[in-house]
């Protein structure tokens, strides 16, 4: 397994890995072209380069591994190393060392990663101490999304999912409290802002172009993920979370007469039902809303940040967002917060990367990016594994991708805006425009991206589409929730 102790026979150790793997590194990973199957044919050998790399670092000797921190359409080398700092035994010193001067914000998001790595003992509070106020201002400072989002994921949490993590730094308070202080504040130089019911929003400027889909090759692959280029012509700003119970429940009772029809909402007496115990606290993602509850709370949260109803995207009476709906005929042009389009989801969870994941292909570090079912049941029947999550777990705990969005992977399923629809055989590029068919009706099956708890790792991919023609608009799943987005200008 990739988390093993290091060997404490550092000689031997560098000079098994110093030797060839040390010469591939000066190749230039945004230009080189990717292997025919990265998951399979690179995998050890950039594992086994970033190691060298790191051993090279540990002794005091000629290294490039800060180039190696900046991303590139394959990470995952980048990823490596991120997760062998403290394995190999790297001085933490060297990283905040680096952190102060280095002046990539994609190498800065590597760094902060790294930090969270390392345990008390190494990194000790004489070291924490200095950094904490620095991590902090940038958390209300930076304009990068993506450092935003890796302090966040440093400081917030002292548990991942049922066990401790590595290190609490203690911070969550100092974190509520800059939240707090930054809801409805105007952008500035920030790509990134924060909404009045707490949301984080991640700007990505257009126009966005990429390639959607996977290659014939990809481990998991289905039929209906044809490569194809994509081109999204505006502007669009992104939740770097999933919503949750507590924003979700906010929704609720702010409209009583949705409250009483929805199944376990905060004042319906079924508290101990299963919906409750798969995400059972306030800041676990909200899950069974179908897509028209989801569509009404985005309504909701575009009132409630003060945007005018001519620019919603939904009709403006929430009692009409249902089956048989209609959607403005420019909803992709209009400013209210909405469900991402699959081509947005896509984008956004790649993050620039053309490997299977966000992070690289490798399996082995999947449960640092997502909560997902290892050992999935052969047969419906077959009891749920005990050592698989058999619930969600509070979004942000684990780690973000380069645009600083967490849990891209598992948790839940996310509500897509779109209708289901095969992808174009062709290569020709496509834009991201409005769908023809402007009306939603409960028999015609819409989109979801991500995979869930429940799910197993080959689901767990940027190019997943889930079942065709399966998942209704009018339907409640245990392990489906959504995430928010906005055309913005």
């Amino acid at each position: 397994m990739f988390f093993e102790a290091a060997s404490s026979d550092s000689q031997t150790q560098t000079s098994r890995l110093k030797s060839e793997p040390v010469s591939r590194l000066t190749q230039d990973p945004g230009r080189a072209p990717r292997p025919e199957n990265p998951g399979v044919a690179s995998g050890p050998l950039v594992r086994q380069e970033a190691e060298a790399e790191l051993v090279l670092l540990r002794d005091d000797k000629p290294n490039s591994v800060w180039r190696w921190l900046r991303h590139s359409n394959d990470p995952t080398r980048r990823t490596y190393l991120i997760h062998g700092f403290a394995r190999m035994g790297v001085d933490p010193q060297l990283i905040i060392r680096r952190l102060k001067v280095e002046n990539d914000a994609s190498a800065r998001r590597a760094l902060i990663l790294s930090l969270g790595q390392f345990d008390g003992e190494r990194l000790s509070e004489n070291l924490q101490r200095p950094l904490i106020p620095k991590l902090l201002r940038w958390y209300r400072d930076d304009p990068d999304a993506g450092i935003h989002s890796a302090i966040d994921w440093l400081l917030r949490y002292g548990r991942k999912g049922e066990v401790s993590r590595k290190l609490d730094w203690h911070q969550q308070d100092q974190l509520l409290a800059i939240d707090k202080e930054l809801k409805g504040q105007r952008i500035g130089r920030r790509n990134w802002y924060s909404t009045n019911e707490g949301h984080t929003m991640v700007i990505l400027r257009g126009p966005l172009n990429f390639l959607m889909g996977s290659p014939q090759n990809e481990p998991g692959r289905a039929v209906n993920e044809t490569q194809h280029r994509v081109r999204i012509l505006r502007t669009i700003a992104i939740a770097n979370k999933e919503v949750t119970v507590a924003q979700f429940q906010r929704f609720l009772e702010a409209n009583p007469k949705l409250e009483q029809a929805y199944p376990d909402s905060t004042k319906d007496p079924r508290r101990g039902s299963r919906v409750m115990q798969l995400s059972p606290d306030d800041d676990c993602p909200q899950i069974a809303m179908t897509w028209y509850e989801a569509a009404q709370y985005c309504n909701w949260l575009s009132k409630q940040e003060g945007i005018p109803a001519s620019e919603w995207c939904y009709p403006t009476d929430l009692n009409q967002i249902k089956g048989g709906m209609e959607l403005p005929k420019d909803y992709l042009q209009r400013t209210g917060y909405r469900l991402l389009t699959e081509a947005e989801w896509e984008y956004a969870c790649r993050a620039g990367a053309l490997t299977s994941r966000f992070y690289g292909d490798a399996e082995e570090l999947l449960s640092e990016y997502a909560w997902y079912s290892k050992n999935p049941p052969k047969r419906k029947s077959d009891p749920p594994d005990p050592n698989d999550p058999q619930r969600t777990f509070p979004v942000g705990q684990l780690m973000p991708n380069d645009f600083g969005l967490f849990d891209m992977y598992g948790n839940v399923w996310e509500w897509a805006q779109d209708r289901w629809q095969e992808y174009p055989s062709t290569s020709t590029l496509r834009d991201d425009v409005e769908d023809s068919l402007l009306k939603v009706v409960d028999g015609q099956a819409r989109t979801r991206r991500g995979g869930s708890f429940s799910y197993e790792a080959l689901v767990m991919r940027s190019a997943h589409r889930g079942a065709p023609n399966v998942y209704f608009p009018m339907q409640r799943r245990d392990n489906v929730g959504f995430r928010v987005a906005r055309t913005y200008r």
